[in-house]
């Protein structure tokens, strides 16, 4: 029974409705009907009393009596006689004084008669004040057009005609409308029972209550609506506890990271925090949920940068120092459609160890290297006092040799460490001056050894943005490298450039790489030396690495054994300004005479 009664609800209603709509459709055709015909006797009616005036008008005309006692005297209630001259002007009104009617000639029932047809029009009357219905008719003589006869009635009285219909259709069709109301309302009240318990169903979100719904639901819309929302209502709960599942872990993820991390609302309240974050600033018992994120933190550079993403929608990073200790502060806007709102992302690292190691480390570095230096340089110098006894001569050299090479090495280590921890100081390098440094530096080795060191410059290459004192260490060590391997044919050092760099090359006639050797000759510490070559510190390619990469450059080698060695750096053009005082171009001009 339960299964049918939404069925026999559905069939009532609609029987209802239709017979509802007929009645009232009935209604409104029969009041149609009886205004029709009520409105056709008033014109039949209006149109005798025009045709009578008419005549009646003739006859005085030719009897030459007055025309005003024709529209006068006992006439039908709502009756309004006039009598009209071919000119539209009035003869005599029944109700109205002849000279307060307005003309009467451009009215389309006048016009109607005029053209010898029966007049009739509603219009509005300016001296009566309100809609009249009107018939008129021409008044001829023997086929002369000698007047107009009109009668008229107000619209409201076909109407009134009716309301001896109306009289007992009207409180019938409010009757029958009252009953079919209330049984509209009694049936909606059933019908929609069942959607009124779908609906406290869902507002309790009451799986068991939707289950007994969707368990006796039948083919209906409704029934689906039911079957639908349990449904709905099981994946929401569902996805609810997988949300809450992947919150929990992401939760455990976020406190597991070291870092501190945030999530702020658009006014820097704290909406969320990891552990690592309440450990390092919340500071008291009270949760850090809540509270504004100046609260909690006391850097001010990280509140600036905090301020500054959210009035300029744009990610900040910076350093902050608190006490001895240094933090970087990530400031990020987070993506406003998957959260509906603003949040910003705020994660503290704290940093101290990075920063400080470094500077430790340079700092052991340069002292250990100075105080090497201090012991090596006094135990040379004893040296070559221990020279004057004869029979140390041999033990003496290899000495020296070992303290000149832990000096060398020392040198190299601290050089090393200054490149890491300072970054370039680029300037417009003029190529021609170094060549003449470098000439000086190693005409005497040049000499010795017979191995020439050639200089090639391109007009194009000679100046270029670089930090001097570190362009010229590089090229002291590519020569000293070459030196080193090379016992014969020459040294080549070449600059060009290409349209986006400055190529600068250093190449050797000598012993060549193997292959072996090449990934990791650029390693510290790394020594290839071999019964052709004199041992270094394994430090001098290093070093050149160092400086290439300070640069923004790269480096190449290509070798071959035993017919020499080409290193080939390429260093961007663009480090410098981009309009410099005086264009490389232009310097060019003017200094090529030194060369």
């Amino acid at each position: 029974m339960i299964q049918h009664r939404p069925y026999i609800l559905d069939v009532l209603s609609v029987v209802l409705i239709v017979a509802g709509l007929v009645l009232a459709t009935a209604l409104v055709a029969l009041v149609t009907s009886v205004n029709r015909q009520a409105t056709a006797g008033e014109i039949s009616r209006l149109e005798t009393s025009a045709l009578l005036l008419s005549r009646t008008y003739l006859t005085a005309v030719h009897a030459g009596s007055p025309s005003v006692p024709l529209v006068h005297g006992d006439l039908p209630a709502g009756l309004r006689l006039t009598i009209l001259n071919t000119d539209g002007s009035t003869v005599s009104d029944s109700k109205f004084d002849a000279g307060m009617v307005a003309n009467r000639l451009a009215d389309s029932e006048v016009k109607q008669a005029a053209a010898g047809v029966l007049g009739i029009a509603v219009s509005y009357r300016i001296e009566s004040g309100q809609r009249e219905r009107t018939v008129c008719v021409a008044i001829r003589d023997s086929g002369l057009l000698i007047g107009f006869a009109a009668a008229s009635s107000p619209v409201g009285l076909t109407w009134q005609s009716a309301s001896g219909t109306l009289s007992w259709a009207l409180p019938l069709l409010l009757v029958v409308s009252a009953l079919w109301l209330v049984l509209a309302v009694v049936l909606a009240r059933m019908a929609t029972r069942p959607l009124a318990d779908l609906a406290d169903a869902l507002e309790r979100r009451s799986l068991q209550s939707l289950a007994g719904l969707a368990m006796h639901a039948n083919v209906t819309e409704l029934g689906r609506a039911q079957r639908a929302s349990y449904a709905v209502l099981q994946e929401s709960e569902t996805l609810t506890l997988r949300e809450h599942s992947q919150s929990s872990v992401l939760s455990d993820v976020l406190d597991a990271v070291p870092e501190a991390i945030a999530i702020l609302d658009s006014a820097g309240a704290v909406l969320s925090a990891n552990t690592r974050f309440e450990h390092l600033f919340g500071g008291n018992a009270l949760p850090v949920a809540g509270r504004h994120i100046a609260e909690l933190v006391t850097l001010p550079d990280c509140l600036a940068a905090i301020e500054r993403c959210i009035g300029e929608h744009r990610s900040q990073t910076v350093v902050a120092e608190d006490r001895g200790r240094y933090y970087s502060c990530s400031v990020h806007e987070l993506d406003e459609k998957a959260f509906h709102e603003r949040r910003v992302l705020v994660v503290l690292e704290d940093i101290t160890d990075a920063i400080t190691l470094p500077r430790i480390k340079a700092d052991f570095v340069a002292n250990a290297s100075h105080e090497l230096k201090t012991p090596l340089t006094a135990i040379q110098g004893y040296l070559e006092l221990l020279r004057e006894e004869p029979g140390n001569a041999r033990y003496l050299d290899i000495v020296e040799r070992n303290v000149d090479r832990l000096i060398a090495l020392s040198s190299d280590i601290s050089l090393l460490s200054r490149l890491e921890n300072r970054a370039p100081e680029i300037d417009l390098v003029d190529f021609s001056e170094l060549q003449r440094d470098l000439a000086e530096l190693f005409d005497k080795q040049g000499r010795e050894t017979g191995v020439a060191l050639r200089f090639s410059v391109d007009s194009e290459g000679r100046f270029l943005y670089a930090d001097r004192l570190m362009l010229l260490q590089l090229f002291i060590n590519l020569i000293e490298n070459a030196y080193r391997f090379t016992q014969a044919g020459a040294i080549s050092v070449s600059i060009t450039a290409d349209p986006s760099h400055i190529i600068l090359s250093v190449s050797d006639t000598g012993q060549g790489i193997p292959a072996r050797d090449l990934p990791r000759i650029f390693e510290r510490f790394y020594s290839r030396a071999s019964d052709h070559g004199r041992p270094g510190t394994g430090l001098g390619l290093a070093i050149v690495k160092r400086i290439v990469l300070a640069h923004n450059g790269t480096i190449d080698v290509e070798s071959s054994v035993n017919k020499g060695t080409t290193f080939v750096i390429h260093i961007p053009k663009n480090l410098g300004p981009r309009r410099p005082d005086a264009a490389p171009g232009q310097l060019s001009d003017t200094k090529r005479e030194d060369l």
